[in-house]
Parts: structure tokens; C-alpha cells; sequence
């Protein structure tokens, strides 16, 4: 009787080794019926995020370099804000042009004389306040804030432009608002330092 036991024992564990015992099953098949296994609808993975290019050596995260400038053909004057081209200067101002230098824009290659250019640097949080002048990328935006440029391209041929900062209660919301009532995130501003 013992060894009837041990035999079955040893036939039903070799049964279910080569049944698979342990593995997942997706059915199960009962007196001639399938049950399937309920298994929830596979949920939708978030879309990856895009990847930032690093900028190179002599950029800052914006993809702006050291001798590069914003112009304009007018000055901010009473506006809420106005276009500004990021460009290279190639020459000067002096007194013979009346105080205009000569820029290449990058976006197009044009040439342009100007008055009204601005050197910028990225804004430190302590910069961000009520009323500051800052200038930032119009080509990216994300939950309706525009976003710092995600790379070289776009932050060398897309809009950039220059506004006040009205309120800054939502920084908290990774936000601030600029005159004309657009939202920016703090990573996407850029301070004026001069000329």
C-alpha cells in the first residue's frame, strides 16, 4: 500500500512538472469547458519624452553663444512685447552710423542695421521678479508655458521674444506671466546684461 502511495505521488508530481506547474497559463480547460484568465487591458505607456541635446562648448543650455545678440528694429517702448532675432554681430556701432551696428541674422543669413541689440545670460531665480525684462524662446511649448529650446536647430532658427514679467505667484507651478498674458517657465528666460 506504501509503495502505491509513494508511486502515485511521484506519478502526479512528474504530471505536473511536465505540465508546466508554476508557469503561467492563459486558459483553463474544466470538464471540457475553457475559462480564460481575466487578465485588465494593457495600459497605454507615456510617450518618452524627447531627449535635450547637450549643448557645445561655449553654449549655455539654450544653445546661445557668448557672442551672439538679440536685435530688434524698434525698441520695447510701450509694447506688451515685440520679436527680437538672435544674430552675429559684424560691426560695431560708431559715431559715422550713428550709433547702429551691422548685424547677420541667423535664421535667414540677412544683413541688418540696428540700434536696438541686447547681450543676455540665463536667469538666475533671484533675477526673476516683477517687472524684469527678459527675452525667451517662442518655439516650444507644453501645457500651454512655453519651454526653454530643446535643441540647437530650433533654438538657433525658431522665434524668440522679449517681455515683462507681470506675475510671478504661480513659479510654484514651474510658471511665470509675461506681459501679453503668455506663460513661461523659468528655465526659458534670459536676462538683458547689455550691450
Amino acid at each position: 500500500m506504501k509503495k502505491i502511495v509513494v508511486l502515485a505521488l511521484v506519478l502526479v508530481s512528474c504530471g505536473t512538472a511536465q505540465a508546466g506547474f508554476m508557469d503561467e497559463v492563459d486558459k483553463l480547460v474544466t470538464d471540457g469547458q475553457q475559462i480564460r484568465e481575466q487578465v485588465p487591458p494593457a495600459q497605454e505607456e507615456a510617450a518618452p519624452q524627447p531627449r535635450n541635446e547637450a549643448p557645445a562648448v561655449g553654449e549655455d543650455r539654450h544653445f546661445i553663444q557668448s557672442d551672439d545678440f538679440f536685435i530688434s528694429e524698434q525698441p520695447m517702448g510701450d509694447q506688451a512685447w515685440i520679436y527680437v532675432t538672435l544674430s552675429k554681430m559684424t560691426q560695431p556701432p560708431n559715431a559715422q552710423t550713428k550709433g547702429e551696428a551691422e548685424f547677420f541674422r541667423i535664421a535667414n543669413g540677412a544683413s541688418q542695421w540696428t540700434k536696438y541689440f541686447w547681450r543676455t545670460r540665463l536667469a538666475r531665480p533671484d533675477e526673476i521678479r516683477l517687472g524684469a525684462l527678459m527675452i525667451m524662446f517662442e518655439g516650444n511649448s507644453l501645457h500651454d508655458a512655453y519651454q526653454a529650446p530643446q535643441d540647437k536647430s530650433s533654438a538657433r532658427q525658431s522665434s524668440w521674444f522679449m517681455a515683462k514679467i507681470t506675475d510671478v505667484s504661480d513659479l510654484y507651478k514651474g510658471y511665470v506671466t509675461v506681459s501679453g498674458g503668455y506663460k513661461v517657465n523659468p528655465k526659458n528666460l534670459r536676462v538683458l546684461v547689455g550691450r
